[in-house]
């Protein structure tokens, strides 16, 4: 059994000659604290150890912390090792397991369970250590290749290894060893995949522009050579950061390979800033030698020609090794304190902002309530505004267009409305002189197909025959059409008609009334579902919340809503269509007698009673000229329209029917928008965007606040991590104002 203390006699030598200063070791040890708080989430200054398997690696971590890594081929480095050597008064080596942070949940808090603490150190009880870390990580190993359930278990672990090694003779040093690449996979043992996975994990730890890059090669093969300096410069492209750590020189039997060694010692054939160093390496022989009785021999090979001349160039041995870079490290970390601490004050602020987004805990009626409170509340705020055009309130409405609601439903009503100007009679009427109806249909604002109405959420609400447009018969005029109905329903009137005639002619006259409407108030409905559901998505976070709330509560109660709006809709077409030509509106005899002008003009010009007069001045130049009619008494007694009488009532009903319709149309498209959208669909008692107010919230009963607003076991995890990581950034906060 060995003591801590004779493994690391050499670490308790080397301090002797290389105390750090005071306010170092306080600058180290709040690093170590800023990783045990935030190591997986922020980029510290760190020392990374790489290189390819078998390159000295292990012997060179030994010399610079003073633990003897097992040489165990078996137990070779598996997954990132981070080793911090701290003075404490009491000797004890602390291991634990950092675990990834993307791993499941149920797999951190296993490994995380994982601490050994030991106070004695032997090769065997190191090696039994890391069989049970490995053990801990479910990495394969000789007696153990699959999972409990039969899988198979991977030979690298993306979890980190922590080994504390303390004492009071310990100098503040930490260094992270990472695994070693490799090029050919072992039967039974490796695979491409973890050749890929371990080249990836490399570069993965020297990218970060806060690390040292310390790469370690064997020196009787030519550094030009070697993958892992090639790998340092895609990190670190102008190799500023990276350190060359030559071994195993005893290797370099020709004077060849031992001049490359020593040329790039001494600077003349490298391009790295920080330089080479080089280090002799206890051998496979040299396992029961203590580190003070390594660096003895690493002295004695120096000092033997030709390597005698890196002798005092402070590059050749461990020391000068652990010496230059811990001093890189200091200086590394007083550089990047400032920006560090920016970046920490960036991550809290947004963790706390996801914190705040999730709102309060949820964890009783009371909370829940209160949750679903802020959101309706929310909901409310942008419904108003986005009635009121109010669209500097909130930037969703700079950003999304789609949601500013009265706008996209002002469009829709001047399009219903132009549609129906255009093209809302089944025939055109004959053309008067100022009418506002088109004497053909415009079709410049059709109306969607059934297809575009699709929506699988409101199934049930829409029916598709109700928009499908009738077909017209463009042969058949307006007055061949009233000609043939008043020829099969005229009775012994003397010179006028049945008045039911009107209310027959109208219906057919305001058949495209029902698709046309139907189809506005259908793309009114669409439009208010996109905002309302979108804008909900924005205001909920929490999936889960969203998903209850809009399928277990609200979206009935909107269906129920779209509903009552398109059923007033169809209740206005009926009342307006099929029941009794009515209206008190003094423009219905205005239009009517305007009518019956126009045709007593038009007759007049076919008997040629238009006129001019004109009027001279003195000189006889023509100053004016007028129109007009010009007659008599007895021009006007013999004025006559020589009409049949049945053509007579023809003409006259087309009049009444022109002039109904026109007064009928107005008031119908008014009133559809007032009452069928505006009322019943944007602001009236009930409407759509109501339903999801405090008071809906209030009235929830207990089951139905748990069942939308209760955290599941995800959100309430995500919750609590979101926390810890909050605590951990504000302790690393007060670690750099040393406060903590």
């Amino acid at each position: 059994m060995t003591k801590i203390s004779n493994m690391g006699s050499y670490a308790g030598s080397a301090a002797v000659h290389d105390q750090p200063t005071p306010g170092n070791h306080a600058i180290l040890t709040k690093v170590d604290k800023l990783r045990e708080l935030i190591g997986t989430k922020v980029a510290l200054p760190q020392l990374v150890v790489v290189g390819d398997q078998s390159s000295g690696k292990s012997s060179v971590l030994e010399g610079l912390t003073g633990f003897g890594f097992p040489r165990d081929a078996e137990l070779c480095t598996r997954y990132a090792t981070q080793i911090t050597c701290r003075r404490e008064t009491e000797e004890s080596i602390n291991v634990s397991i950092i675990p990834q942070p993307d791993a499941p949940p149920y797999e951190q808090e296993r490994v995380k369970r994982f601490h050994r603490t030991l106070r004695t150190m032997s090769t065997e009880s190191l090696a039994e250590l890391f069989r049970e870390a490995n053990d801990a990580m479910g990495i394969k190993s000789s007696t153990m290749s699959t999972s409990s359930d039969g899988t198979n278990l991977p030979a690298f672990s993306e979890h980190i290894l922590k080994i504390e090694k303390l004492g009071p003779y310990e100098e503040h040093f930490t260094v992270i060893d990472v695994p070693g690449i490799f090029r050919k996979e072992t039967e039974g043992v490796t695979t491409e995949g973890d050749i890929e996975l371990v080249r990836n994990m490399v570069k993965n730890y020297m990218k970060d522009a806060r690390t040292i890059i310390l790469a370690i090669m064997p020196a009787n093969v030519d550094p030009a050579t070697q993958e892992i300096l090639k790998l340092a410069k895609q990190a670190d492209p102008y190799m500023t950061r990276t350190m060359a750590v030559l071994t195993k020189p005893d290797l370099a039997i020709e004077s060849t390979m031992k001049n490359i060694a020593i040329q790039h010692v001494l600077g003349k054939r490298n391009d790295l800033s920080l330089g080479y160093y080089i280090v002799k390496n206890r051998g496979p022989d040299d396992a029961d030698k203590t580190l003070e009785q390594g660096q003895a021999e690493e002295r004695n090979f120096f000092s033997i020609d030709p390597w005698s001349i890196l002798r005092n160039t402070g590059r050749a041995g461990i020391v000068a090794l652990k010496t230059r870079v811990r001093e890189l490290l200091v200086d590394l970390i007083k550089k990047e304190f400032p920006k560090l601490k920016t970046d920490i004050v960036k991550e809290l602020t947004s963790l706390r902002s996801q914190l705040d987004k999730m709102g309060q805990s949820r964890s009783n009626q009371h909370t829940q309530r209160a949750y679903l409170n802020r959101i309706s509340e929310a909901f409310q705020t942008l419904a108003r505004d986005s009635l009121n055009a109010y669209y500097t309130s909130n930037d969703i409405f700079e950003e999304r267009h789609d949601l500013r609601l009265i706008t996209r439903i002002v469009e829709e009503s001047e399009r219903y409305s132009t549609t129906m100007l255009e093209d809302g009679h089944t025939r055109p009427f004959e053309s008067n002189s100022d009418s506002d109806e088109s004497s053909e249909p415009m079709l410049t604002h059709p109306y969607p197909d059934v297809e575009d109405f699709h929506c699988p959420e409101l199934e049930g609400i829409f029916d598709p025959s109700d928009v499908i447009m009738p077909t017209a018969n463009d042969e058949d005029n307006i007055m061949d059409y009233i000609e043939g109905v008043y020829k099969e329903s005229r009775g012994q009137e003397l010179g006028t008609f049945n008045s039911a005639l009107i209310s027959t002619m109208f219906k057919e006259q305001t058949k495209k009334w029902k698709p046309i409407t139907l189809s506005y108030v259908t793309q009114v409905i669409l439009e208010i579902h996109h905002f309302i559901k979108e804008i909900l998505v924005q205001i909920c976070p929490d999936e889960r919340v969203f998903d209850e709330l809009w399928d277990g509560y609200l979206l009935e109660k909107l269906q129920d809503s779209y509903h009552r709006a398109l059923t007033h809709a169809k209740l206005l077409l009926e009342i307006e269509r099929e029941g009794v030509p009515l209206t008190h509106n003094h423009y219905f005899n205005d239009n009517l007698q305007k009518a019956q002008s126009d045709r007593l003009v038009a007759l007049m010009e076919k008997l040629g009673l238009e006129r001019k007069a004109q009027t001279t001045d003195e000189e006889g130049h023509v100053t004016n000229i007028q129109r007009g009619f010009f007659f008599n008494k007895n021009t006007l007694n013999t004025l006559s329209f020589n009409m049949a009488n049945s053509d007579h009532v023809r003409k006259y009903i087309h009049d009444i029917l022109s002039s109904y319709y026109k007064v009928s149309r107005k008031r119908f498209v008014d009133v559809v928008c007032q009452q069928a959208v505006n009322h019943y669909l944007l602001r009236g008692k009930g409407s759509p965007l109501t339903i999801f107010s405090t008071q809906m919230v209030l009235d929830l009963n207990e089951d139905q606040l748990d069942m939308i607003a209760a955290e599941d076991a995800p959100v309430k995890l995500h919750r609590e991590k979101l926390g810890r990581d909050i605590q951990n950034f504000e302790d690393a906060l007060k670690v750099l104002r040393g406060s903590g």
